[in-house]
């Protein structure tokens, strides 16, 4: 292992978030004008627009950093990607305004894919929804933009809607209720962590307030700006970085597994995954109502199938019905159903 001398960052990754009105878009295009005019000044300003309001701010970036505002309107999580790469490739200040739409996005179109695969086998798209063991491909997916903000040799910025952050607390009674205890931005649970920057812009009276909800140089965790602030208020931040200097790079280090034979845990947990979607959904093909009849045959054929019809058990019993086991029993369910359609045509 070879230790060095710790460097500062080189690059400003910056987050606001707020609600309607607040004044989030406005202060981010100003700070990051200023911040080209100031600092970078042979970039130029491009933003991903989700809302549209790149019309309504372009004359103020261009008065500020002496360039037009480049800009494209979408909301896909495929256009973000591409949106992203070309920041880097040409060295634009990124701006992405809202973040909150294309994750909704990713989510809408993975379970627009996971309804046409039911659809295509004639099952009931109607009644497929996202499930506990959908959002680990999600997080995977959208981690992939979450790395290009992060380690991107660019100085990027996101902004996103306010969404409530809620614990389970206990009262003086002892008893336990979910109360609302902060704020964050509405996006994928933990992007809200990447930018080094946090910012939570809000609209009082009729001030546009900014409160730094985190700083990462701990200069300015908790300080509060008033009327829209200007650069110079997240000057010490800006000034704490290397500008000009490199990017820290990502490092994986080395694997804690290497040379393993047979697939790893992870690899049997997906393919476990996989198998029991299989198996709704061959269920969902044969019985596709909601009758009593049908709830009743579901029921039966999964204790012939596998000896429960526990659908919690499958999932988390990983010993008693392992992945090998499961294939079996899915076997046994084919047979099972064929035989009842068989009978419901004979009929």
């Amino acid at each position: 292992m070879n230790l060095k001398s710790a460097v500062s960052p080189a690059f400003f990754k910056v987050g606001f978030f707020g609600n309607t009105g607040s004044g989030k878009t406005y202060t981010a295009a100003k700070i990051l004008s200023q911040f080209i005019a100031k600092y970078v000044k042979d970039s130029q300003l491009a933003m991903f627009d989700t809302e549209p309001s790149a019309g309504y701010i372009k004359q103020m970036v261009k008065n500020i950093s002496g360039k037009e505002l480049l800009a494209i309107n979408s909301r896909s999580f495929s256009d973000l990607m591409d949106f992203s790469d070309e920041c880097i490739a040409k060295k634009y200040v990124a701006l992405v305004d809202s973040v909150t739409h294309p994750w909704r996005t990713l989510c809408a179109d993975y379970l627009e894919a996971k309804r046409s695969r039911v659809r295509s086998a004639n099952g009931r798209d109607d009644l497929v929804k996202l499930s506990l063991k959908d959002w680990g491909p999600l997080k995977d997916i959208w981690a992939t933009f979450s790395e290009k903000f992060v380690y991107s040799p660019i100085h990027f910025c996101i902004c996103g809607r306010e969404g409530d952050v809620w614990d389970t607390v206990v009262d003086e009674e002892g008893k336990e209720e979910m109360k609302k205890t902060g704020v964050k931005m509405k996006t994928e649970n933990e992007f809200g962590y990447e930018p080094s920057l946090l910012v939570q812009m809000k609209l009082i009276g009729t001030e546009h307030v900014a409160f730094v909800q985190k700083d990462r140089f701990d200069l300015l965790t908790g300080q509060t700006s008033k009327n829209k602030p200007d650069i110079e208020f997240f000057a010490p931040h800006i000034d704490a970085l290397s500008i000009g200097g490199n990017n820290n790079p990502k490092s994986e280090g080395k694997k804690v597994f290497v040379n393993q034979s047979g697939p790893s845990w992870e690899t049997i947990k997906a393919q476990r995954a996989a198998l029991l979607e299989n198996i709704k959904d061959d269920l969902l093909l044969t019985f596709p109502g909601q009758t009593a009849e049908h709830k009743k045959s579901k029921v039966e054929s999964l204790r012939k199938a596998f000896g429960t019809s526990a659908w919690t058990e499958l999932e988390e019993d990983e010993r008693k019905h392992s992945l090998e086991s499961l294939r079996i029993g899915r076997e046994k369910l084919s047979i099972i159903l064929k035989e009842t359609s068989d009978g419901a045509h004979s009929k």
